[in-house]
């Protein structure tokens, strides 16, 4: 039976979601977590490939597994086998035939800045740092430029598995919360480094130091340069919505 989960995770210590030959990865330690279990190799595929250092509140997988298990006593067993940075949060059972990837309608990522003039302790693993004070106001109006289906590929490196670098963001807002500062930003889809390249010129923007306009600038038909990578641990894979 095909089962889909929701898994958060600390990306700090991995090499990504995906498994990797020379380095840990989140699906490698789950799939080594599911075989345990199961006493058979499992197989999990992933809803979306997070870079190394990127973390997750709502990961979606699938796997297809030999026999039932109760819900909680599946979750628990799971959890028991994974170390403290990774947890299933809820299992559903799916038609056979469904995709985790191919299935997804949205996508939202946050990009978390703490931006006081002392660096937070309890934040280090999951927000960026910028001391200099950010201007989120203006950050969010540059950021309503990239609503819409737009050519995005200024924000990615152009790989040949991606058919195309055109997508639908279907919201961004920068908002403050204290010190804290969050880019929220939902869509159908995200290349790589997409996010932490909007994330990066945002910052140099709320810095004063990129024009607002540059924003859009970097999108078509001009597709300027956006050079500006914001640091992965500030970047979490929200949600993802079927």
């Amino acid at each position: 039976m095909r089962i889909l989960f929701t898994l958060q995770y600390l990306g700090t210590r991995y090499a990504g979601w995906q498994r990797q030959a020379n380095a840990l990865a989140v699906q490698q330690v789950v799939e080594e977590a599911l075989g345990k279990m199961f006493g058979v190799p499992i197989h999990i595929e992933g809803a979306g490939r997070t870079d190394s250092g990127v973390h997750a509140r709502a990961q979606r997988a699938h796997a297809d597994i030999p026999f039932e298990i109760d819900e909680r006593g599946m979750i628990l067993g799971i959890n028991d086998l994974l170390p403290h940075d990774i947890r299933i949060t809820t299992i559903e059972q799916a038609a056979d035939d469904f995709h985790c990837r191919f299935a997804a309608k949205r996508k939202t990522y946050v990009y978390q800045i703490w931006n006081g003039s002392v660096a937070d302790v309890f934040a280090y693993e999951t927000h960026a740092y910028v001391a200099q004070r950010l201007d989120e106001n203006v950050m969010h109006g540059a950021a309503q430029s990239l609503i819409g289906k737009h050519d995005f590929r200024a924000f990615t490196v152009i790989s040949p598995e991606v058919s195309s670098t055109w997508r639908t963001i279907e919201s961004v807002e920068v908002i403050r919360d204290g010190n804290t500062i969050r880019l929220r930003i939902a869509a159908d889809g995200f290349l790589r480094y997409m996010v932490r390249r909007i994330a990066g010129s945002l910052i140099e923007i709320g810095r004063a130091k990129l024009e607002p306009a540059a924003l859009q600038g970097a999108l078509e038909p001009a597709l300027q340069e956006a050079r500006w990578t914001a640091p992965a641990k500030g970047l979490m894979l929200w949600d993802i919505a079927y």
